[in-house]
């Protein structure tokens, strides 16, 4: 090296920063996790959700020597500001960034994270879920980061074919109402599954001889959750509206608490839910779910529509299949659905190429 040549700093961390709300983040942090096992790094996990960028990325700036690895979030651009300075200042004290996502990101977003020092690497594949993008960048070569890829595909694309899928996924939503509840941080309490799925993948979570959780507890946990759970998304079909837009049936319906939005539209997907106890309901080419604090989802029951699109109408984002938006709070359901509705009249961006109505 010559005398006037730069002395890098040599890694000897890993600090692993992904989305608590799915199997896709869940799933992504366990393969980076596993990669820092086979770089023999010391490993560190924050799992957050947005709203809360700011207080992660502080923690972020006074890493030293750390390898940063993002997963399965995207770019909040109204604080892109402040995630940059703290990179910036991570990446001067010997930090590397890594930022593995399959969200929507603006050109602006990403010129901003790839000016930054240090060669960043940044991947945006809308095709893939976070937790495949990781599995192809970091570890390619083992196989449990690629069944961890698998079920985190089957539950973020909505294909809802892998049993251990479904399962991991009550398991995460359990354990994460739970923490509310309990205002428990959110990574301690998702820590033993992404510790079991760390070390063995969902095998060593799901048994698919027995159909049982391997924690006992765990099992009657889900189970109850799923009982309570088909209670309220049937007593939930009381109320909702229906209209037609663009050739499309828009469907809106309230959350009911303790539900999430995936696991309504799932059942809102079947329609042998929507056609019993006397009910003749269509599967809506576009559903939006209301929570009781006025957090919008959509789902969409065919490809006539882009939900990210529709979401975004609503100061939201996400996928052409699954997104999220915020309303606001409100007092009567019936105006909310109006509301809704008029939005989505007055705009066609929502609407997929493959359909043809005016």
């Amino acid at each position: 090296m010559s005398s006037g040549a730069k002395k890098h700093t040599r890694i000897d961390s890993l600090l692993s920063i992904s989305h608590e709300k799915d199997v896709d983040g869940l799933g992504a942090a366990a393969i980076v996790w596993r990669y820092a096992r086979a770089k023999g790094l010391k490993f560190d996990v924050i799992l957050t959700d947005y709203g809360s960028f700011e207080k992660v990325f502080k923690k972020v700036s006074m890493r030293k020597n750390t390898l940063v690895i993002i997963t399965d979030l995207g770019m909040d651009e109204s604080l892109l500001d402040l995630i940059t300075e703290a990179l910036r200042r991570a990446i001067s004290q010997g930090c590397k960034v890594v930022w593995l996502d399959h969200h929507q990101w603006s050109m602006k977003s990403i010129q901003s994270i790839l000016s930054l020092p240090n060669k960043p690497i940044l991947r945006v594949n809308h095709d893939y879920c976070a937790a495949e993008i990781a599995f192809k960048t970091l570890m390619p070569r083992d196989s449990v980061s690629e069944e961890i890829a698998k079920i985190a595909h089957d539950t973020d694309f909505n294909v809802r074919e892998i049993e251990s899928a479904n399962a991991i996924s009550d398991a995460l939503t359990v354990t994460r109402f739970n923490a509310i509840s309990s205002k428990q941080d959110m990574t301690e309490a998702l820590m033993k599954i992404l510790t079991d799925l760390a070390d063995g993948g969902p095998a060593n979570v799901w048994d698919e001889q027995t159909q049982q959780f391997k924690d006992n507890l765990l099992n009657m946990q889900v189970k109850n959750y799923r009982k309570e759970r088909l209670r309220k998304m049937k007593k939930a079909l009381d109320t909702y509206c229906d209209q037609m837009i663009h050739g499309c049936l828009v469907r809106v319906i309230q959350l009911p608490q303790g539900v999430t939005t995936t696991d309504f539209g799932n059942f809102m997907a079947n329609l042998d839910n929507l056609n019993s106890d006397g009910r003749s309901m269509k599967i809506a080419d576009l559903l939006i779910t209301v929570s009781q604090g006025g957090l919008l989802g959509f789902r969409r029951g065919s490809d006539k529509v882009l939900c990210n699109k529709a979401a975004h109408l609503f100061n939201g984002g996400g996928h052409p299949y699954a997104a999220g938006g915020e309303y606001g709070s409100y007092s009567e359901f019936q105006d909310v659905c109006n509301d809704i509705f008029l939005r989505l009249s007055n705009s066609t961006e929502w609407l997929s190429s493959c359909n043809d109505a005016e």
